[in-house]
């Protein structure tokens, strides 16, 4: 009877230490989750500002190709309308000559 009484105090012991270390692991177990919780709001910060950042040089990549097809466009606008009027500058002074003639001697 002594042998099971000192291995059921025996037991006992251990599980009560078991027990207390099981509720000091659960003590620190809100120091332990806001800890986990601040590395993964970091990483996932982190990570947002390097996507965010990978984004805007994909949009000011784009920006400058946009730019550079707008002003080469815009510069063969140009050209296309100084050939225009090197072509038909004559002409349109003609026309505008001869309409203020008409004008001026319909009064």
């Amino acid at each position: 009877m002594r042998i099971i009484i000192s291995k059921v105090t025996e037991l006992d012991k251990k599980m009560r230490m078991k027990v207390k270390k099981l509720e000091n692991e659960k003590s620190k177990l809100p120091v332990f989750l806001r800890e986990q919780k601040k590395l993964i709001t970091d990483k996932y910060n982190a990570e947002v500002k390097r996507r965010i950042k990978v984004r805007k040089s994909e949009i000011e990549v784009g920006l400058k190709e946009a730019k550079t097809l707008a002003e080469s466009e815009l510069k063969k606008s140009i050209k296309d309308i100084e050939k225009l009027y090197e072509k038909h500058h004559d002409e349109w002074v003609e026309t505008i000559y001869q309409q203020c003639i008409e004008d001026c001697t319909e009064e």
